[in-house]
């Protein structure tokens, strides 16, 4: 293993084109404080990358580096070979990179997924900042309730991704908008009847913290993956703990089996 030195002191793109030109083989890594990421090389061609823990993959991963403010960089020989998973040549990647990196890594922070809900901040910290909205920007924030998830903003925007998730990220940065952390990954449990319902009371206390729900939740939103969501009214009493018990019908109409898990965020 061979220490290249770290981002403030070498740049990524200085790195990635010298590997390309010396036809590097091996896998570069790239640690920082709370992440890391790895680019595996083929005779000079990034072939495979991966970043935080795996969430971030291929082209994307190696685009995110050039938002890294610090990191050190290794590097170990290694002609192992591994699934392909980036599509563009060096030089593409570093035009992207310094086009859109920086960007890229701050948005996967202020929107780590789609399933990300937002709501209404307090505004700017500055008391004398002003915000310029443009009208697709200020139809966007109408649509953010604490509810709706990115993907329910994409839908029910009818823009295209590119600009609404560009607009969410300014939106967050200007002080306009902040995280609402509703949704609960829950373990279900079938009721014997077509009822309410039922999870812990302290989940009800959770998302009663959220501007929206302050006066409690009435219904919730149950998602399992390859399904369609399905809406449910709720009631809450104690010691469910991180379980949530289901009418019949809806454990059918979802395909559920005891124990299963699920997600759940308020509706209403």
């Amino acid at each position: 293993m061979s220490l290249i030195g770290s981002l403030d002191e070498v740049k990524i793109a200085d790195v990635l084109r010298l590997f390309s030109a010396t036809k590097k083989t091996g896998r570069l890594t790239v640690s920082g404080e709370e992440e890391q990421a790895v680019l595996h090389f083929s005779k000079g061609a990034i072939v495979h990358a991966h970043a935080a823990g795996g969430s971030v993959q291929g082209d994307n991963a190696v685009v995110e580096l050039f938002g890294w403010k610090e990191g050190q960089l290794t590097f170990i020989p290694d002609d192992q070979p591994v699934a392909s998973n980036v599509t563009r040549g060096v030089d593409q990647l570093i035009l992207e990179g310094l086009r859109s990196g920086e960007v890229a890594r701050r948005m996967r922070h202020a929107i780590p997924s789609d399933a990300a809900v937002f709501q209404m901040a307090e505004g700017p910290a500055d008391p004398e900042a002003r915000v310029d909205l443009s009208a697709a920007e200020w139809r966007l924030l109408r649509l953010v309730d604490g509810s709706r998830d990115v993907t329910d903003l994409l839908a029910q925007s009818g823009q295209p991704r590119g600009p609404v998730m560009e607009a969410l990220l300014r939106l967050i940065e200007a002080g306009l908008l902040e995280a609402a952390a509703v949704e609960r990954t829950l373990r279900v449990h079938a009721l014997p009847r077509d009822a309410p319902a039922e999870a812990d009371l302290k989940l009800d206390l959770e998302w009663r913290r959220v501007r929206r729900f302050e006066r409690g939740v009435r219904g919730i939103l149950v998602r399992r993956e390859g399904r369609t969501p399905a809406l449910a009214p709720i009631v809450f009493r104690a010691d469910l703990g991180r379980d949530i018990h289901l009418p019949r019908p809806l454990f059918v109409e979802l395909g559920l089996h005891e124990g299963d898990e699920v997600r759940v965020r308020p509706v209403v």
